[in-house]
């Protein structure tokens, strides 16, 4: 029997985690229906998942600094996997929020862990294709949830589609105790790192690099481009099964599969992009960033496009053209990380890359959390339609692009400091 690698088990992980938290959007109907409370409340449980899980992902970063990555893992996909399966005997909002943020805690860890074992793991040389492939199986996994739910909920009760990720939840657990924990530090050999106080590049947030981190202003800038990108853009794709089933009497099945046409070009996007970005960056400095410039603005004027068709007309054709732009546009956005996420590995020295993106990782999960939060006042604002809030969040993330100015006035100065070794 061939062994499953380590690499792998995360990337199952990953998949099943990033499904977690997007099980619930495509059924907003169903569920209010079921358990009688707002649509727009569903908005409100899955922005405070978020912002519990990315507030524990602090703490199960600290812990996996001190304890074995390995065992906390157990323990926070068992925790997650228990209480996702008590989901599914909510009775009302109260409940339903309660178990949601209780299972936060667990997701909380998926990534911190997991991003600080694949670099153990990862040859240095190798480590942007890895997280680039966990980044496709993390965009994945929010598609597999609202597929999950977006199918089976014409045919089952809510309660299913939970089941199924409760059980995954399960399944990992078992792959978990097969999982060989690395070495701290160990896919950083090549770099011969002798310092006693160089124990490899963790996922964790470290105090002493604060300093470091405000030196470098890209990246400040950076962290302001993503947090209003994402406050923009990031309940997009969580609503959009609803939406859809919602503003334009588009049924559960049919709606997911526009999902997954839509959505599903963000996976090849960001190689493909990504590509594209790296290539220009061989004869500009700021050639990644003039890259997510055009994808930016771009991406902002389809979406606009798209949703604002819902002020001029209705039917088939409709919703044709809107699928058209929004997939456009749904493309372009999936580049954006892969280059920024370059960028700042780009302009900062290894010893704090850790920091930078655990920062990152909180700056779009919060903007993606009050995304959630600004689009349900927009639902209730419209009259229980989406569409509407949609449109003005696609103009903030036009306005967005407006933060890239300063980004290609400093880019090209922070990186002759890091290859001069200023910083």
């Amino acid at each position: 029997m061939r062994k499953i690698k380590p690499a792998h088990i995360l990337t199952i992980l990953t998949l099943f985690s990033s499904a977690l938290f997007s099980i619930i959007t495509p059924m907003s109907q169903e569920l209010s229906t079921a358990l009688n409370f707002g649509e727009n409340q569903v908005a409100f449980i899955n922005s405070m998942f978020l912002i519990v899980g990315a507030i524990f992902s602090l703490v199960w970063a600290i812990l996996g600094d001190k304890f074995p990555r390995k065992n906390l893992l157990i323990i926070a996909t068992t925790e997650w996997a228990i209480f996702t399966f008590f989901t599914i005997f909510s009775s009302n909002f109260l409940s339903l929020l309660i178990l949601q943020l209780i299972t936060a805690i667990g997701f909380g860890a998926t990534l911190p862990l997991i991003f600080s074992l694949t670099i153990d793991l990862a040859e240095p040389q190798n480590r942007g294709k890895q997280f680039g492939s966990l980044s496709a199986v993390y965009v994945l996994g929010n598609g597999l949830g609202q597929i999950l739910s977006g199918f089976l909920i014409d045919y089952y009760s809510w309660q299913v589609p939970i089941l199924i990720i409760s059980i995954s939840g399960f399944f990992c657990i078992g792959l978990l105790f097969l999982f060989n924990e690395p070495l701290r530090g160990s896919g950083d050999e090549i770099y011969k790192v002798n310092d006693e106080n160089a124990q490899g590049f963790g996922y964790k947030i470290k105090m002493i690099d604060f300093k470091s981190i405000w030196k470098v202003k890209t990246t400040v800038w950076i962290l302001i481009l993503n947090l209003a990108m994402f406050i923009s853009i990031g309940a997009i794709s969580s609503f959009f099964i609803s939406m859809l089933k919602n503003d334009y009497n588009v049924s559960s099945t049919l709606a997911t599969g526009f999902l997954i046409l839509v959505f599903g070009s963000q996976v090849p996007s960001g190689p493909i992009i990504g590509g594209i970005g790296d290539r220009k960056f061989e004869d500009d400095k700021n050639g990644r960033m003039k890259v997510v410039f055009v994808c930016l603005l771009t991406g902002s004027i389809c979406y606009i496009i798209a949703f604002s068709l819902f002020f001029v007309l209705n039917g088939f054709i409709t919703v044709i053209i809107f699928l058209i732009f929004s997939l456009v546009g749904a493309f372009l956005f999936g580049g954006i990380d892969p280059l920024t996420q370059a960028t700042l590995g780009e302009i900062n020295p290894p010893q704090i890359r850790s920091t930078i993106y655990s920062f990152n990782y909180l700056t779009y999960t919060l903007g993606r959390s009050i995304s959630l939060l600004i689009l349900s006042q927009f639902f209730l604002l419209f009259n229980n339609f989406y569409s509407p809030g949609y449109f003005i969040l696609a103009i903030m993330a036009l306005m967005s692009t407006l933060i890239l100015y300063p980004i290609l006035k400093t880019l090209p100065l922070d990186l002759d400091k890091i290859q001069s070794k200023q910083i």
